[in-house]
């Protein structure tokens, strides 16, 4: 594979990013690209390892070895089939993905403590840029051009939500001769991808060719359509001959202590589709603005939603020095957007109260250091793991804007999921329960849920499907990808009796 002595001939390198003073100051990608022969020289590091780990740590199953010898070659447009052949979106996972694969790289082997502990990959082969070059190629060169099915079905298939994972089932169901129908809540196509992930991350002119190839392609959109508010759950049933629920882990978690609904508290989700609607040309109402200003800011959270956040607020303006505070025994994982800023992260922080002026505006929070202890106990080793506060370890700090980014606790339950009845999983729980059930949960309690489904992507309803964050809670792109495209295979067989849509064995993976 590759050059058989390229991974000892060839250092690790990586794009340039743009210079942080430049990049600051706008909201265009921070990444840069390289030249043909220098990816090349990259991709001829993939080492001939005997058994390649790097598929089998992507849950498409990208046959990442291939695609990697081929573009050493110089044979692009080969190399851009075999992408494409597991992977409808290449565009986007070289982007936004946290890259497994290149956890798994054999080569990730030979690293240091220091490298372990930055969280860093020192030498393995740059999976993720050589996937977005493949991609960013076949725009290019003209060779991604819509593929509309060559025979056609009688069968409707409704989807509701236009995030990756809806993306990948319209597109595979429409290539299996489906009429296709993709319902999103807001104006805009795409999901998260337009309206959680910012520009100098993902550009959405890279989201909106892809809209427009599976328009092409005959998928029907609809936004602006709020399923089960505005366009009743039984007027979907009797439309469609399937249904796929791809509406995303939407339900965020809660900060639950004194102060938390005081004037200058938000979700990120509420700030992050803000900033994109802004940097779109949109206009936001001033009541409803959350503007940083100069403001002193602290994020909740350690994740890439955080970082996120943090990206948006170094191009805001904001006192430079942000405070991230994480509840787990992780410090946030090191991203681009912390170079552009020296924000004060720490792990093991629980806010404990916020505090607020007279006037009912936020003014500082007040948080404490926790220690986590596992303990085993029992026959079964069971293990148990605790927090605890560390005595004398309380501190305050000043905020004018405190955003919270802590995870998403499953998708909404109230309208469509509640009118269609599907029942959910509910993290701790003994049996699935119902939505009405969890509505009472939810008021007292915060538990992780989904919704249920077998073996197959369908749920408790006959002829409704789920998949992405909504089926296996809030995780990251290639997963929602491949959950699409299996669930398109399962909806295909479904109505069909069989399908000839492809198969990827779900990956040995944690993620």
């Amino acid at each position: 594979m590759g050059k058989d002595t390229g991974f000892l001939e060839f250092e690790k390198e990586s794009p340039p990013l743009r210079p942080v003073d430049e990049r600051v100051r706008d909201f265009k990608e921070y990444e840069t690209f390289f030249p043909a022969e220098d990816l090349q020289k990259q991709a001829g590091r993939c080492m001939d390892c005997g058994v390649p780990f790097c598929h089998m740590g992507c849950p498409l199953g990208n046959m990442i070895p291939d695609w990697n010898d081929l573009v050493y070659r110089g044979h692009w447009k080969e190399a851009l089939a075999s992408l494409h052949s597991t992977n409808n979106f290449p565009e986007f996972t070289g982007r936004i993905c946290p890259a497994p694969c290149e956890d798994d790289c054999v080569l990730n082997e030979h690293y240091t403590l220091d490298a372990v502990e930055k969280q860093q990959k020192v030498n393995v082969v740059t999976i993720e840029e050589i996937e977005k070059h493949i991609a960013e190629r076949g725009w290019s060169e003209g060779w991604i051009r819509p593929l509309p099915p060559k025979k056609l079905t009688d069968r409707q298939i409704a989807i509701v939500g236009s995030g990756p994972a809806g993306l990948a089932a319209a597109q595979q169901l429409r290539r299996a001769g489906h009429a296709v129908t993709v319902f999103e809540k807001d104006d805009r196509i795409g999901g998260l991808l337009v309206y959680g992930i910012p520009d100098f991350k993902l550009e959405k002119n890279i989201v909106s060719r892809r809209v427009d190839q599976l328009r092409a392609e005959g998928v029907e959109f609809r936004t602006g359509v709020n399923v089960g508010v505005d366009y009743s759950v039984e007027e979907l049933r009797i439309s469609f001959d399937a249904i796929l629920l791809a509406t995303g882990a939407q339900h965020t978690r809660k900060l639950l202590v004194d102060g938390s609904e005081l004037e200058g508290v938000h979700y990120a989700m509420d700030y992050l589709p803000q900033r994109n609607r802004e940097v779109a040309g949109d206009l936001i109402p001033e009541e409803q603005r959350i503007e940083p200003g100069r403001k002193k800011t602290v994020i909740l959270g350690g994740g890439f939603t955080a970082a996120d956040c943090l990206g948006n607020l170094n191009r805001q303006g904001v006192d430079p020095r942000v405070h991230q505070f994480e509840l787990v025994n992780m410090v946030p994982r090191p991203t681009p957007v912390h170079q552009e800023a020296n924000p004060d992260c720490r792990a093991n922080i629980l806010t404990e109260s916020i505090s607020g002026d007279s006037l009912g505006r936020v003014k500082a929070l007040q948080a404490v250091n926790v220690e986590w202890k596992v303990e085993t106990s029992g026959k079964s080793a069971s293990r148990q793991v605790t927090m605890q506060r560390v005595p004398g370890s309380e501190f305050s700090v000043p905020a004018d804007l405190i955003l919270l980014a802590m995870g998403f606790l499953g998708p909404k339950v109230e309208g469509l999921l509640e009118g269609l009845g599907v029942e959910l999983n509910v993290r701790g729980a003994d049996k699935t329960s119902s939505p009405e059930q969890l509505i009472k949960m939810l008021k007292n309690a915060q538990p992780m849920f989904d919704v249920y489904a077998d073996d197959n992507f369908m749920t408790s309803e006959e002829g409704v499907f789920v998949a992405g964050d909504a089926n296996r809670g809030a995780s990251i792109v290639v997963w929602a990808i491949w959950e699409g495209r299996e669930a398109a295979r399962c909806i295909d067989k479904y109505l069909m009796g069989t399908s000839s849509l492809p198969t990827t064995p779900q990956a040995e993976v944690l993620i």
